[in-house]
């Protein structure tokens, strides 16, 4: 048995910090619904969050008049959830590695690299405005 949602959610909110609440909200629901082991689920919430938080504060500057777009579908037991800012964008490969001890107290790429290590692949567009995180879900 899969644990494949009826249709992919898709949510559309300004760039305010409370969107960020209401986002996860939908995604913690999501997660109810499939029943997975706690650890599993805070991996799951955890890179959403960062990768919605960065949408807001970085990709749309907290300019509500910008959107952030959220989709989130389950299939064949893979998650997959898209966060899309308005912004200019960024190149990932720029990041500074936050482990080398010259960015140990650096704030950027932070975000990024916590993503990276909670789930199993992690994609952006060319332009850098959009995440594609992936997660593989155990068995139902």
């Amino acid at each position: 048995m899969s644990r494949d949602l009826p249709e992919t959610l898709t949510i559309e909110l300004p760039s305010v910090t409370e969107s960020v609440a209401k986002l996860m909200g939908r995604i913690s629901t999501v997660l109810d619904h499939l029943g997975l082991p706690d650890n599993l689920s805070f991996d799951i919430k955890l890179a959403c969050e960062e990768a919605i938080v960065n949408a807001v504060e970085h990709g749309n500057q907290c300019d509500s008049s910008k959107m952030v777009r959220l989709e989130c579908s389950v299939d064949n037991d893979v998650m997959k959830v898209v966060v899309r800012d308005e912004g200019e964008g960024f190149d990932p490969a720029d990041l500074p590695d936050p482990t080398e001890p010259e960015n140990i107290l650096r704030e950027d790429g932070r975000g990024v690299f916590l993503i990276r290590r909670l789930v199993d692949e992690v994609r952006f567009n060319e332009k850098g405005n959009e995440i594609t995180i992936i997660k593989r879900l155990p068995p139902a």
